[in-house]
This record gives structure tokens, sequence and C-alpha cells, in this order.
């Protein structure tokens, strides 16, 4: 749902399918449709603002836990989509770790943040207890999920919960402790520009010092667009060898 999400939104196809009703791009295979969940890996393409994106969406149930495994070496960044309302999953934590195991740049993706009866403070600070402190949102819910803002360029505004002054200094403080030069400017003048953080975020995510958590909701398309920027902006570059 989240790879329909994101392929209608860059205009790759004309609407979103539906998994009730057999029409993804990804669950093609007569059998995924039956049973209406991926079996097998499916890569897909988009073009978003000039770049292009590749896209290996892998079965999420434990059972065929190894296609996911198998796409790893094809990939720069391991994009790890958790439910909102189920939260941090048995297979949740093998990807992260087999993810880490290669080096990979990892960030996590809450998605159905406008479901009922969810706990999404919970949420991330389970997703922090579990994988450290350099899990940070990029992104918070706003308007009960009906969409986002931005954290990381954006100092400020109004969210479901939590700060946006205290997620973008939290964010800040986290990139610019992978270079020195820059953290010494930002502990003399108290702030950074924002083309000065481009850099250093993408060699805090090659570390593994930064995994950001990027909130959206594929059915309503909060933040589909923004996760869109996310990858094409923050991203290691296509170009150096490392396509998200």
């Amino acid at each position: 749902t989240l790879a329909e999400a994101l392929l209608a939104k860059a205009g790759a196809i004309n609407a979103a399918g539906s998994v009730e009703r057999g029409t993804t791009v990804c669950d093609h295979d007569p059998l995924e449709k039956q049973y209406q969940h991926s079996l097998n890996a499916s890569v897909v393409h988009l073009t978003h603002r000039d770049t292009r994106v590749h896209l290996i969406d892998t079965p999420g149930l434990p059972d065929f836990v190894g296609r996911p495994i198998g796409a790893l070496p094809a990939v720069g960044t391991a994009a790890i989509v958790v439910n909102a309302q189920n939260g941090i999953e048995m297979i949740t934590s093998r990807m992260m770790q087999w993810a880490r195991k290669r080096d990979l740049c990892r960030m996590i993706i809450i998605n159905k943040i406008d479901a009922e009866k969810i706990d999404l403070p919970g949420v991330l600070s389970r997703l922090q207890a579990a994988f450290g402190k350099e899990c940070l949102p990029i992104n918070l819910p706003a308007d009960g999920g009906k969409r986002v803002v931005d954290c990381f360029f954006n100092p400020e505004g109004e969210s479901d919960f939590s700060s946006v002054e205290e997620a973008h200094s939290a964010l800040v403080d986290q990139v610019v402790e992978v270079d020195e030069e820059l953290m010494a400017k930002y502990l003399e003048k108290g702030e950074v520009a924002p083309e000065e953080l481009h850099a250093p975020f993408e060699k805090a995510l090659r570390e593994g010092h930064l995994i950001p958590v990027c909130f959206v909701s594929a059915p309503n398309g909060a933040g589909v667009g923004e996760l869109l920027d996310v990858i094409v902006k923050l991203l290691p570059n296509p170009t150096e060898g490392n396509a998200p």
C-alpha cells in the first residue's frame, strides 16, 4: 500500500491500487491477489524532483523473511516500515539487525498514523529503546494524522505530540556530531544553515549515527510527498553508488 502511494504521488501510476481489489503494482501474482499480501520481492521505479528512485518492495510476513534478506545486497538504504497499530514486531528487529550488519543506511517509516487507538509517542519511545537514541523523527504527525510537519529544515510548528522545536534541535545535535568543524561552529553560534547539514546528514546515516523516523499514512496520503522529498533530498545520492 505504501509503495502504491509513493508511485501515485510521483506520477508513476495514475492512481494508487488496492490490495483488497488485487490492483496493486507489486502484488501482481495471482496467489498474492488471492491471499492479499506479498509473497515475493518486487522492483518498482519512480522519478521525483528529477531524481530516479528504485524501490524493492518486500514481504512483511515472517514466513517470507528470506525475500527482504535477499534484497539487502542490492540497496543503499533499508527502509523498515512499522505499522503504527502493531508497533515493533519480530521482523522489524530482524531487519534492523541485518541492515546494520551490512552497514546499510537505515530509516524507519511509521505507517498508518491516522488509524484509531494508536499510541504514536509510545511507538517512537519503544523504537528508541530498542534501536537507540539515534532513532530521531525527521517529521511529526499533525492535525490528527492528516498531515506531517518537517522537523529537519523547519525549527518550529504544531504537531500532534512532542515538540517540533525539540525534534529539530535533537536532529541538528545528532548530525553535527559527525563533523568536528561544523560542531564547533554550532556550539559557537547556536545554529547552522540548512545547506550545511546535508553532507553531515549523509555521513551520519552511513555511519549509523542517525536513523531518521518518518511518519506517514499510505491510506490518506499524509506524509507521502514528504517521504519522497526525504528520499531524494537527504538519502545518499544515487550518483555516488548508493541509490535509495
